[in-house]
């Protein structure tokens, strides 16, 4: 199981000794009432410039919770935007394309920007609300924060279903 804030690394001597690698990733964050590690897909909505779309990874089956965190920890993850634009090219183990999956199962949550701290590094300093930072990127690009929201329409699709048990009865009638 990956973990979302560090990894284990095994030290330079060979002893078999663990020590810990802190290393930071984008989009990743917490919940401020009571620190559930969150995955922040968008950091703003159109038209809602102080709500944001986050996946609590604890609640994911393991296998689609390490594919995320790998296309989180990924190059493309990082080197993305918005992380939502690069989920949505990709697909979980099943086949399914990851951010189509992850809205039809009912695990994108809609929150408060404000109720959001995005964790960049070690200890309190490396933490800041998701609203405060996205006013910060406003004020570097000289926009708005209603102007940060993803622009381009992102199709979510449905699901086809693949109910084995139909499949069953209808090779039974034939």
């Amino acid at each position: 199981m990956m973990n979302l804030y560090d990894k284990m690394v095994m030290d330079a001597t060979g002893t078999g000794g663990a020590q810990a690698a802190a290393r930071s990733f984008k989009h990743i964050g917490m919940l401020q009432q009571d620190s559930t590690p969150v995955v922040i897909m968008f950091r703003t909505i159109p038209k809602e410039p102080a709500y944001c779309l986050v996946v609590g990874p604890k609640f994911m089956t393991d296998i689609n919770r390490d594919a995320l965190m790998r296309a989180v920890e990924s190059a493309e993850g990082q080197a993305s935007f918005e992380l939502g634009t690069h989920i949505a090219k990709l697909k979980f183990q099943d086949g399914t394309n990851m951010l189509a999956s992850l809205h039809i199962d009912n695990y994108l949550k809609k929150f408060q920007t404000k109720d959001i701290i995005v964790t960049y590094g070690a200890g309190g300093s490396g933490k800041i609300a998701l609203d405060k930072l996205n006013q910060m990127i406003a004020d570097d690009m000289k926009v708005s924060v209603n102007e940060l929201a993803v622009k381009e329409d992102i199709v979510l699709g449905k699901r086809e279903k693949s109910n084995k048990r139909s499949n069953a009865k209808e090779a039974a009638k034939n």
